[in-house]
């Protein structure tokens, strides 16, 4: 039998480019200006170019400290042991599960290796900005197919704000960093999409950051946004924080409050065919 040597891509590399890019444009500007310098031209040429490459190499270096968890295989590797350590606890691992802006299919095809007895399906928009960094799904497919799980793990193309299911449909729902994404002053529009597809008895548990830059977007009191939630038809909606669990992300990652919220959908547990 041939061994299958092929390896999965994840995309995690988009957060390393956006990191050379503005170290790349800091260095240019610096470099314009100490040119600009010995060539004498205009003042204001010379503070604006020293300005911007300075702003730019500080916001690399900002960056980096936020967002290098995103690239770093032991950090993902961290991360992704505690979500699998998490959902452990609150589902048995049988029937169907839904992975909310799935990406490249890391978190659905994990799940999958992780519960034999889960037929998961992986939904995502795939917008052109991402495929660029090859975030498509055609690379989510070919993943499933290299892990050796693409019979129970399969993709879709849909917006998690009106997803293409019907209600009920999933005794899972899942998603990890895409939430905050969703530029909507509401969150809790996105929970009550995901709550719709998610049978009687079902679990959801979402892994998201709770900070913006843009005060719009940021979720300014927990307790509240857990019980607009509840409202929506749950029951034992939780918070758990990365930070307070100490998982170490980074020296400056826990400054995006990044925590779980988990629930479940009152009603007995359904049974659940392949998808």
């Amino acid at each position: 039998m041939r061994r299958n040597t092929e390896k999965p891509y994840y995309g995690f590399s988009a957060v390393r480019y956006i990191t050379y890019v503005l170290i790349g444009i800091g260095i240019i500007a610096i470099a314009l200006a100490v040119f600009l310098t010995l060539s004498a031209y205009s003042t204001w040429a010379l503070i604006l170019s020293w300005v911007l490459g300075t702003i730019l190499l500080i916001a690399s270096i900002l960056w980096h400290l936020l967002m290098g968890f995103a690239s770093n295989p032991r950090k993902i590797e961290l991360l992704q042991r505690d979500f699998l350590e998490h959902l452990e606890r609150i589902w048995d691992g049988k029937g169907k599960a839904l992975d909310i802006g799935t990406g490249s299919g890391r978190a659905a095809i994990e799940i999958a290796k992780h519960f034999p007895e889960a037929h998961v399906m992986g939904m995502d928009l795939w917008s052109k900005g991402w495929r660029f960094f090859g975030v498509a799904k055609a690379q989510a497919e070919a993943n499933a197919r290299i892990e050796n799980v693409s019979d129970r793990c399969v993709f879709r193309q849909g917006n998690a704000l009106d997803m293409p299911f019907e209600d009920g449909e999933f005794q899972l729902v899942v998603s990890s960093f895409v939430f905050h994404e969703i530029r909507i002053p509401n969150q809790t529009e996105l929970f009550k999409e995901a709550i719709r597809v998610l049978a009687p008895g079902g679990i959801f548990m979402i892994l998201d950051v709770f900070y913006s830059l843009d005060k719009r977007y940021r979720t300014r009191n927990v307790p509240e946004l857990l019980e607009k939630i509840e409202k929506l038809g749950t029951e034992s909606v939780k918070y758990r924080s990365l930070k307070k669990a100490d998982i170490n992300l980074g020296s400056m990652a826990h400054l995006w409050r990044i925590a779980y919220i988990s629930g479940r959908k009152p009603g007995n547990r359904q049974a659940s065919g392949k998808m």
